[in-house]
């Protein structure tokens, strides 16, 4: 393949890996409006907000991270060490953020870290289904 010059070949994610991500981002919506309207029914909807925050930075994180993959896949020399030091500078920006709100907005940000956890609970779970699946066939 020719590229122009000063264009980088164009990067995509693997299909099975966009609809996963897409259904977790589906799947992460529901649970947030969901959240949020028992939220306000039981008088939590400050944590239930601060819970859809968390889910969003789960998602953030989580396309990071396909891009970080992309981009190390698609260099001439993968390094290693660079995709984890990628993998340590998103961890600690999410955690940072995560405190920063926990901390500022004590106790309803904890709901954050309820929302981080879901994330990635309905990731895995989005994940992991189309693979024990093909395991049966």
């Amino acid at each position: 393949m020719n590229e122009p010059l000063g264009h980088a070949p164009m990067l995509t994610v693997p299909g099975a890996t966009r609809e996963a991500f897409r259904l977790s981002l589906i799947v992460a919506i529901v649970v947030g409006v969901v959240g949020l309207v028992l939220g306000a029914v039981f008088g939590v909807a400050a944590m239930a907000a601060f819970g859809c925050l968390g889910l969003l930075l789960g998602a953030a994180n989580s396309l990071m991270v396909q891009r970080s993959v992309l981009r190390q896949s698609a260099a001439d020399l993968p390094s290693k060490a660079a995709l984890v030091r990628g993998v340590g500078a998103r961890l600690a920006l999410v955690t940072v953020v995560a405190v920063s709100v926990a901390y500022f907005f004590f106790p309803n940000g904890l709901g954050t870290f309820l929302g981080l956890a879901l994330f990635q609970v309905i990731n895995t779970i989005v994940g992991s289904v189309p693979a024990l699946k093909e395991l049966r066939k």
